[in-house]
């Protein structure tokens, strides 16, 4: 399963001296154009498409030998193959998505992102618990990916009473002892989830189970941990992994699909009393440039092209014949969004591509905008 760590040292490529190769490759097994290992081919034909841009450039070529070296290795077992290669350094980063991605090979100072980082911010990471009075189960939800991390949370049954003593407790005692046993059970869960969704790197929690040790669980969370749940579901304790899988789905599109609409509304706003938001192109790329971005947002699957500039790498749109900045000559740019969003980035801002509704009611003003830092 992909972890932001593993996302950190792609955009340290970004940092790094020399170009990157970056590959998105479709594996996916139920694509008959992919099976006897046909991805292989398909790949060899776009890095002979890539090399043939830059004739001549001998570290391509060598970069595109490792690249097709090491793809033999690779098992199809997901749907994407997301590879980074900078030969100089002598970093490769490999990893296989559960999720669709376009399919596409790039050559560029820094790894290009723009796919992945669209993809992680539609899919946050999701703690799934589901609990009865007895058990409990532990399980994350990532970009397609879910993973059971049971064996990490303790089965803490509560005694049971012996006959004798059964026999002689009265019924309210009875359902009073196994009150306070659900509740002691609840806190020592809550007490073992609190350690482990921060080293599993959680954003947002699911409970399910049994109703009432459900309901119990989410009382007995700490603070912290209340603030990241989102749901209690009905979901079995006994439900397999690909029925978990598809109700934590369904709960995190509409929860992005709500977000996503929060936002622009927030930006619109901005944009109608002239405060922290812009839009259109020329607009964004203006506060892009001056580094004043703590957003950007953009309809998902947009494409602009514009120009940059080699001597301080400011943007700029099309029409224009020279730098704003500093006025140097501009080289051309076909995929501008993704300069727009790598350079976002590296100035620590965020970066949001919007679907459905939000991306109708952006439509009202432009397809891309901005909200500015404070």
């Amino acid at each position: 399963m992909i972890r932001h760590r593993d996302i950190e040292q792609l955009q340290q490529l970004s940092q790094a001296p020399g170009k990157t190769l970056t590959v998105y490759l479709d594996i996916d097994q139920t694509n008959t154009a992919n099976r006897k290992r046909q991805f292989e081919t398909r790949l060899k034909d776009l890095l002979r498409q890539l090399r043939a841009e830059y004739p001549g450039d001998e570290e391509l070529a060598a970069t595109c030998a490792d690249v097709e070296e090491s793809i033999r290795r690779v098992e199809p077992s997901g749907k994407t193959l997301v590879m980074a290669r900078h030969r100089n350094l002598g970093v490769t980063f490999r990893h296989i998505l559960r999720i669709p991605l376009p399919t596409g090979v790039f050559w560029r100072h820094g790894a290009f992102l723009r796919p992945l980082l669209e993809a992680l911010d539609e899919y946050e990471r999701f703690g799934v618990v589901l609990v009865d009075a007895k058990r409990a189960r532990l399980l994350t939800v990532f970009m397609g990916e879910i993973e059971e991390h049971g064996d990490l949370l303790a089965t803490t049954p509560s005694p049971a009473p012996s006959p004798a003593s059964d026999k002689i407790l009265s019924k309210p005692r009875a359902e009073r002892r196994q009150t306070e046993g659900l509740a002691a059970h609840a806190r020592t869960v809550a007490s073992e989830m609190s350690r482990l969704l921060d080293q599993l790197e959680v954003d947002r929690l699911i409970i399910g189970g049994a109703v009432e040790a459900a309901a119990e669980l989410s009382r007995a969370l700490p603070k912290r941990l209340r603030g990241r749940l989102v749901e209690v579901l009905p979901i079995p304790l006994t439900a397999s992994a690909e029925e978990i899988l598809a109700r934590t789905t369904e709960v995190q599109g509409r929860l992005e699909r709500a977000a996503e609409l929060e936002i622009v509304r927030d930006l619109l706003k901005e944009v109608r009393k002239g405060g922290r938001g812009v839009a259109g192109l020329p607009a964004t790329l203006a506060a892009i440039n001056q580094g004043r971005v703590w957003k950007l947002v953009y309809r998902q699957g947009l494409v602009l092209s514009g120009g940059y500039c080699t001597s301080c790498n400011a943007l700029a749109p099309a029409a224009d014949a020279q730098c704003p900045l500093c006025g140097g000559p501009l080289e051309p740019e076909q995929r501008m969004v993704d300069r727009m969003s790598n350079l976002v980035l590296e100035h620590g801002g965020h970066v949001e591509a919007i679907d459905g509704p939000a991306a109708e009611a952006l439509a009202q003003i432009s397809d891309v905008a901005a909200i500015l830092h404070a």
